[in-house]
């Protein structure tokens, strides 16, 4: 029995020792668990900020390539209206500035170098807004427990070598990338992560393409060099009429154009230009003359007339006055002495092709407005040897502006000082709209005027922007006359390259520092 006693004690005994020993054995578990548990809140807390900080890096690295595709749009704007500008220089009347390939040459690197400046700047005004942002923090999810910011944003031009420009040892100054740096911080539930971006915009090597030009043709007497006034004005009609004279180019037998010929008393302009459009030849090839301009022109009205590109001189003799002259189009008119207009001159070459108008006087009763694409000369009278020369009428009623593409071009010799005077304050320029004046004396000026109470002062500024004077030495008759687009003897063409502006595609790469 005793033995059976101590038995039983032994197997009690280890029973409680397999419990002590599992009990141990779970806490341990339990408390590894416990701890892995934490380790892997805490790798799991750290992961999410740094996937934060990473959508801050996508979030402001997409928003700078954004911005850069803008800046590249107002880089080849601002390029090519530097562009037009050297095209205007160009075109008659040329100006200094642009008279040589040398200094068109020097405006192409002026504008290419001030492009350069103007993108870097621009990169840099990114930056710096940037910066300004430093520290607001932009929440993408609605539960607030993900967030980014930008803590800084620095930029650094950079040579071909990879070197600071700034710094005062390096001798190549020319930057071509931009190396831009920002520091973007990540949170996740209140854990941080800071990660570094830089990358590197580059700089173009040339803002202008000059592998595709931009042709600009000029025309400029080729032969008669010594133009007088008396060139400008015939002094007699020729005695071919006109249906005769275009039987003869038909048939092959006239001479090389302009064809000059006189219209027939009853013979309307328009039937005239009918027949040699239908005959497949070019009005513009063709000088005709006549007596009667109402006769010959007009129809009930002397309005919306359009010659088609031909040259139309009206005699002398013709003093006939007409009561408008509006919506005129195509023309090449010269008017062998007054053109009067009893109303209205106005609408002059709406319909965007350059046309001419010569006169030796101009007397409108009410308004010139209007007037488009339009080269309107006033050129004066002839006087007898030893008379005055400035009495010539340039007369009007009301309003004179000289618009779009259009040319006011004066003899200011001939002209009655009175009538001058009124032009200079009252004549109006818009847009392109100028005035081009001739004078035999070097020192005589014609300058625009702005009222001040009962005086008038020069007008300095609109003079600059809309009045050029001709004169010699530097300038002749000849040149006034191609500058206002009249040539006398035939004309060559010039043909000027202009650089275009290129297609901007900078390279835009970034390395994320962890």
């Amino acid at each position: 029995m005793k033995q059976s006693n101590n038995q039983n004690g032994y197997a009690l005994l280890i029973v409680l020792l397999m419990i002590v020993l599992f009990l141990g054995l779970s806490a341990t578990f339990m408390a590894g668990s416990l701890n892995n548990a934490t380790q892997e809140q805490t790798v799991d807390t750290t992961n999410q900020s740094v996937a934060s900080a990473e959508m801050g890096v996508n979030y402001f690295t997409s928003d700078f390539q954004r911005e850069l595709e803008i800046i590249k749009t107002d880089i080849s704007e601002t390029t090519q209206l530097a562009i037009n500008d050297l095209i205007a220089c160009i075109k008659p009347p040329k100006e200094p500035r642009c008279d040589s390939d040398l200094k068109i040459q020097a405006i192409e690197d002026k504008i290419d170098s001030d492009m350069r400046a103007l993108y870097i700047q621009k990169i840099h005004t990114k930056i710096s807004n940037l910066n300004t942002l430093a520290g607001n923090q932009i929440v993408p999810y609605s539960d607030g427990h993900v967030s980014y910011a930008i803590k800084s944003a620095a930029g650094t031009k950079l040579n071909e070598a990879g070197q600071n420009v700034d710094d005062a040892s390096v001798s190549d100054k020319k930057t071509r990338t931009v190396r831009v740096d920002l520091g973007i911080a990540g949170t996740s539930k209140a854990a941080t992560k800071n990660l570094n971006v830089s990358f590197k915009v580059e700089v173009p090597e040339s803002f202008l393409d000059e592998e595709e030009p931009f042709i600009v043709e000029t025309k400029k007497p080729s032969t008669k060099e010594d133009v007088k006034y008396a060139d400008v004005f015939d002094t007699a009609p020729p005695a071919k009429m006109c249906m005769d004279m275009l039987a003869e180019v038909k048939a092959g037998t006239a001479l090389t154009p302009l064809y000059k010929c006189k219209l027939a008393e009853n013979q309307k302009l328009d039937a005239f230009v009918a027949s040699i459009i239908s005959s497949n030849l070019n009005p513009a090839d063709f000088k005709v003359y006549t007596d009667s301009f109402s006769k010959n022109v007009c129809t009930t009205t002397c309005n919306s007339l359009d010659f088609k590109g031909i040259s139309l001189v009206v005699a002398p003799s013709d003093t006939d006055a007409f009561n408008n002259m509006n919506n005129l189009v195509n023309a090449n008119l010269m008017v062998n002495g007054k053109l009067t207009v009893g109303s209205n001159l106005i609408n002059l070459g709406k319909n965007g092709t350059k046309q001419t108008i010569i006169v030796k006087e101009l007397n409108v009763d009410n308004n010139i407005q209007n007037m488009y694409y339009t080269n309107f000369l006033v050129l004066g009278k002839e006087v007898p040897e030893g008379q005055p020369e400035a009495v010539s009428e340039l007369k009007w009623g009301q309003n004179f502006e000289v618009d779009n593409h259009s040319r006011l071009c004066i003899d200011i010799d001939r002209i009655l000082p009175s009538d001058l005077t009124r032009l200079a304050k009252e004549v109006k320029f818009t847009n392109s709209g100028s005035l081009i004046y001739f004078t035999k004396d070097p020192n005589k000026k014609f300058v625009l005027l702005s009222a001040n109470g009962i005086n008038s002062t020069e007008d300095a500024e609109r003079t600059k922007l809309y009045v050029h004077k001709m004169s010699p030495p530097t300038e002749s008759y000849t040149t006034f006359l191609a500058a206002c687009g009249v040539t006398i003897s035939k004309t060559i063409t010039e043909s000027t390259e202009v650089a275009v502006p290129s297609v901007l595609k900078p390279s835009f790469e970034f390395d994320v520092e962890y």
